[in-house]
């Protein structure tokens, strides 16, 4: 039976641990009490098994991504998970990658898993221009949060960092060959704008490389679609846009020969992240930006789109996904930052900690203060448990909390807060990797500092993304 690299290396925790521990994932080497299996026997291996905590951290991630798109002018979509293989015949999947997909028979027909989300989102754009013709203005631009199967083999299967069934933020752009560039430019600046802002990841030249995905010339025709002439111009394309890069953030660039997909180049946005189980620092995939000139091709496009439209320009697809696989993303995420999750994120995002003193009076009313300030959390929409922990116990309840759960903000109330209708806070700082402690007054005080802490994601979306699942079972026993 297969099995997924998970735990521990040493003293090092992985992502599937952190994920653990955070309650987002349910390890399928895990045994199942009173069975004498572990749940990946009955899930099968490579598809992830999200408990209550993942239930809050994908809900909340997927609405953010969802809304930020829909401010970008993206139109949303929802597609099958499984088709007709004639679907993947016509798009050259059932061709170029049959191996990877999970192909089956259905009352005599051939059916297969998706596999990728393009080719419904292309049939999508047809019924549009038949139907609306010009009111379909270029370039268009579909997203869907689709969730997809490949077959990947058992060896390489890791958590979430290597899954067969995942979920892409991921989007077409249909355009013009006069606004490629453009296109192509604004999704590098949403993509620096989402990782910046949301989950504090800075995109320079410090932190990031450009990777060019190139064919291999000789192979054209064989592993690749299209003519030299074709893939001479797409490749043409992200290279002016890797130096349009460049000289706007200094981010340097690279090419890889013989990696792009088979139906067009890629400009793939790679992070340097440090394995902290062997202290190498490795180049994660982040984001991912594909010039297609083979798939409009293959769907008649520019036929479709002179027939119904006054468009006499040849049409062009941009295939892009920001996070890449959600998964994939969390999991490398989890690994870069020990376990932290960003404040609208976190499955407990503020852990409220009385300190009692054994003086019953005090203690009393440090209870109240909890309670207070925990009720008004919750009421705000805020996930905030409050728990009560002995003065002479306290460090290590802290050493408990911080080697599990991890939440972005701890406020203690004690004897000295309540005399002074304080609240200590301490907030946890991605950037410096440290906590930063401030003294705030009472309830007021922490919702103030809250609402700071959420600005970045507010100033994407316009909102707060406020998930009240209150998980109180995830602050640890004293």
């Amino acid at each position: 039976m297969s099995r997924e690299v998970e735990g521990q290396s040493g003293s090092v925790k992985d992502h599937i641990a952190y994920a653990s521990d955070l309650d987002i994932l349910i390890p399928l080497t895990q045994r199942v009490p009173m069975f004498d299996v572990t749940f990946g026997y009955y899930t099968g291996y490579g598809n992830p098994l999200f408990s209550l905590g993942g239930g809050v951290v994908y809900s909340v991630l997927k609405y953010i991504v969802l809304k930020y798109h829909v401010l970008k002018g993206y139109k949303v979509i929802e597609t099958p998970i499984i088709a007709r293989t004639t679907l993947y015949k016509l798009s050259g999947h059932l061709d170029m990658y049959r191996e990877n997909m999970f192909v089956f028979d259905l009352e005599g027909d051939e059916y297969a898993l998706k596999p990728m989300n393009c080719p419904f989102h292309i049939l999508a754009f047809i019924s549009l221009v038949e139907r609306y013709g010009n009111r379909l203005k270029l370039p268009f631009k579909v997203f869907e949060l689709g969730t997809v199967h490949r077959d990947e083999r058992s060896g390489s299967l890791r958590g979430l960092m290597r899954a067969r069934r995942f979920t892409q933020d991921d989007a077409h752009i249909f355009t013009t060959e006069s606004m490629i560039v453009p296109s192509i430019l604004n999704v590098f600046r949403e993509l620096k704008e989402i990782y910046e802002k949301l989950f504090h990841m800075p995109v320079t030249k410090e932190s990031v490389t450009l990777r060019v995905s190139l064919s291999d010339r000789e192979r054209i025709g064989e592993k690749y679609l299209g003519t030299p002439e074709e893939w001479e111009l797409a490749e043409g394309k992200l290279r002016e846009i890797a130096e349009e890069i460049k000289k706007e953030y200094g981010i340097e660039y690279y090419e890889a020969r013989g990696e792009a997909a088979f139906y067009g180049p890629k400009l793939d946005v790679v992070a340097f992240i440090e394995d902290r189980r062997t202290g190498e620092k490795k180049d994660w995939q982040i984001g991912t930006i594909q010039f297609d000139f083979n798939l409009p091709k293959k769907f008649r496009l520019n036929e479709i789109v002179r027939k119904y439209t006054d468009v006499d320009e040849k049409v062009y697809m941009i295939h892009r996904a920001l996070l890449g696989s959600l998964e994939r993303f969390m999991g490398v995420y989890l690994e870069r930052y020990q376990g932290r999750l960003v404040f609208p994120l976190a499955p407990l995002q503020v852990l409220i900690i009385g300190i009692t003193t054994g003086d019953e009076e005090v203690d009393k009313q440090i209870a109240q203060q909890v309670n207070t300030v925990e009720e008004g959390l919750v009421k705000e929409g805020y996930r905030a448990v409050g728990k009560l922990v002995a003065k002479t116990r306290l460090s290590g309840y802290v050493r408990k909390v911080e080697s599990t759960i991890k939440p972005p903000v701890i406020a203690y109330i004690g004897k000295r807060e309540v005399a002074r209708g304080e609240v200590a806070l301490s907030i946890y700082d991605l950037a410096k990797r440290r906590r930063v402690k401030e003294t705030v007054q009472g309830l007021p005080g922490v919702l103030s500092k809250l609402d700071e802490i959420e600005a970045p994601v507010r100033e994407l979306i316009g909102e707060d993304p406020r998930l009240p699942v209150i998980l109180d079972y995830l602050a640890p026993q004293e």
